[in-house]
C-alpha cells in the first residue's frame, strides 16, 4: 500500500508501506491555514501547516497527533497543506501510515485574508496529485474554513464522506470580538455556513461550541458530533518547579506563562495590566510574565510590538519576556516552572494549552470564553475569569502568589484531570464515526447499483 503524508507547506513524501491485515481504510486530511481498519483519509490544511514534531499551534498539534494515532490503528492519512517555498520538501513523514503533502497556492507573501483567491489551485492541485499516483480515498477530513471550501469541491468528484472541523467559527469571534480588533469578513461567515450545510460530519471540541454551530447555521444535533481533543501525556509530565525555573533561565522568580499567538483576541494585553496592579507599589518584585508565540501580523500590524509598548508605558518592560515560538518539546519546561499558565482569550474553540499546562501539574487562569470550561475545573485545577477584567486577573495571580501551597495543590489536581484526556481516546471516536460515514455511504452506493 502507498501510503503518502503530508506534513508542510509543498512537502509531499510518497512511501511504500506493507498493509497490515486489518489495514482497510484510508481517510484524506485536508488542511488550509492547522486516522486498523482498511481506510484511506485525507486531511486539508489552509492556511499553511507546520506538522513536524517541534511544531505547535492547536491546528497542528491537533492534526499531527490524530493521524499518529490513527497510524497506529492502520488507518493511513495524505495531510495537503500549502507550499509556500521552492526550497522545501514535497513530503513530509507525521508516522508510518501518515504523511504530508505540499502544494502550490500563491508564494510566501500571501497574507492569511488573501488565502480564499488560490483555494481552486489548491484544490486543483490535490486532484492532480491524486491523478498522477493513481490515489483513492476513503473520506475527507477538512480544517479551517478555507479548506473546507476546498473539501466542497472535491467531495463532488470523489463521491467519499466529508468531515470537517473548523476551530473556531466566524460568527462567535466577531461576537466576541476584543477592543480593537478586525471582523472577520462577510465571505468567511458565508463560506462557513455553506461548509455547514454540506459537510456529511462536523467535527467540533466541546458541547459549547456545538451549540454555537447549531444556533448559527440551524444545523440538526445528529450531524454535529462531539470529540474532545487529547494531550500527549508523556510529552508533559510535571516535572519539580525549581529545576524547570532554573532550566528556562529564571531560577530566582516566581513566573506567569501565555502561550499562544499574538493577536489581540489573545487578550495579552489584559494580563500585561494585570502584572502591573500585582507589582504596584513595590510588590511582588520577584514576579516575571513569559509569553510565548509568534506575532500574527494580522491586518500588517505588529501585535507584538503593541504590547511591548503597553509594557513600556506600564512600567513592566523590565519583567516581561517574549520569547516567540517555542518548540513543542521545549513547552512542557515552560509550562511546569510557572505559578499558572494564563489564558485570557476573549474567544477560543478549546484552548489546547491549558490542557497541556494541566498534565504538567500547572494550574490554569482562563476566561470563560477561552473554551477551556470542559476541561478546567474552577476553583479544583485553576479558575475561570467571568469577565475580561484586568483587575479579576490580577486577583488570581495574587492569590496564586501569596496562599501557601495552593498552586500545587491546583496542579495536582490537574494533572488527574488531564489524564482522563489522550489522543488515543480522541481517534478512537473519530475512526468510529469515520467508519459509520464510510459504511453509510457504500450503501447508498450499493442501493443505486441495484436501481
Amino acid at each position: 500500500m502507498r501510503a503518502v503524508r503530508v506534513s508542510s507547506p509543498g512537502a509531499v513524501e510518497v512511501r511504500e508501506v506493507e498493509p497490515s491485515a486489518d489495514d482497510g481504510v484510508r481517510v484524506k486530511v485536508v488542511s488550509a491555514g492547522v486516522c486498523g481498519s482498511d481506510l484511506h483519509l485525507a486531511a486539508l490544511i489552509l492556511p499553511t501547516a507546520t506538522l513536524g514534531q517541534s511544531a505547535n499551534g492547536g491546528l497542528n498539534v491537533y492534526v499531527r497527533e490524530v493521524c499518529a494515532a490513527l497510524s497506529r490503528r492502520g488507518v493511513a492519512s495524505d495531510v495537503f497543506t500549502r507550499k509556500v517555498s521552492d526550497r522545501g520538501p514535497a513530503f513530509e513523514s507525521l508516522a508510518p501510515l501518515s504523511r504530508v503533502v505540499y502544494l502550490p497556492a500563491g508564494d510566501d507573501t500571501v497574507d492569511k485574508q488573501s488565502l480564499f483567491d488560490h483555494v481552486p489551485a489548491f484544490t486543483d492541485g490535490i486532484q492532480d496529485f491524486m491523478q498522477r499516483c493513481g490515489l483513492h480515498y476513503d473520506l475527507l477530513y477538512s480544517h479551517y474554513w478555507l479548506s473546507g471550501l476546498s473539501a466542497c469541491c472535491l467531495r463532488s468528484s470523489m463521491r467519499v464522506p466529508w468531515a470537517h472541523t473548523a476551530h473556531t467559527l466566524a460568527v462567535v469571534k466577531n461576537r466576541k470580538l476584543a477592543p480593537g480588533d478586525q471582523a472577520e469578513p462577510e465571505l468567511r461567515v458565508s463560506g462557513e455556513g455553506d461548509i455547514a450545510r454540506c459537510a456529511d460530519l462536523l467535527v467540533v471540541s466541546t458541547v459549547a461550541e456545538g451549540d454555537e454551530l447549531r444556533q448559527a447555521y440551524g444545523v440538526r444535533p445528529e450531524r454535529v458530533a462531539v470529540v474532545t481533543p487529547g494531550v500527549d501525556l508523556l510529552a508533559f509530565q510535571p516535572h519539580p518547579r525549581p529545576l524547570a525555573r532554573l532550566l528556562v533561565g529564571h531560577p530566582e522568580e516566581r513566573l506567569f506563562v501565555f502561550a499562544g499567538r499574538l493577536e489581540r483576541l489573545k487578550g495579552v494585553d489584559l494580563v500585561l495590566r494585570a502584572l502591573a496592579r500585582i507589582t504596584a507599589d513595590g510588590r511582588h518584585q520577584d514576579v516575571r510574565l513569559l509569553v510565548l508565540g509568534e506575532d500574527s501580523g494580522a491586518g500588517g500590524v505588529s501585535e507584538k510590538a503593541r504590547l511591548q509598548a503597553l509594557a513600556q508605558e506600564l512600567g513592566i518592560a523590565g519583567r516581561v519576556d517574549f520569547l516567540g515560538s517555542v518548540a513543542q518539546p521545549r513547552l512542557a519546561t515552560y509550562y511546569a516552572a510557572a505559578e499558572a499558565v494564563l489564558m485570557p482569550s476573549y474567544n477560543e474553540s478549546f484552548g489546547l494549552a491549558g490542557l497541556e499546562a494541566q498534565a504538567c501539574g500547572t494550574a490554569v487562569v482562563a476566561g470563560r470564553g477561552a473554551g477551556l470550561a470542559s476541561v478546567l475545573r474552577d476553583g479544583v485545577t485553576g479558575f475561570l475569569v467571568d469577565r475580561q477584567d484586568s483587575e479579576l486577573y490580577a486577583e488570581f495571580m495574587r492569590r496564586l502568589l501569596e496562599e501557601p501551597g495552593l498552586s500545587e495543590r491546583l496542579g495536582r489536581n490537574g494533572r488527574r484531570l488531564a489524564e482522563r484526556f489522550s489522543w488515543k481516546r480522541t481517534a478512537d471516536d473519530l475512526l468510529g464515526r469515520f467508519q459509520g460515514l464510510v459504511a453509510a455511504q457504500a450503501g447508498v452506493q450499493a442501493i443505486s447499483r441495484q436501481e
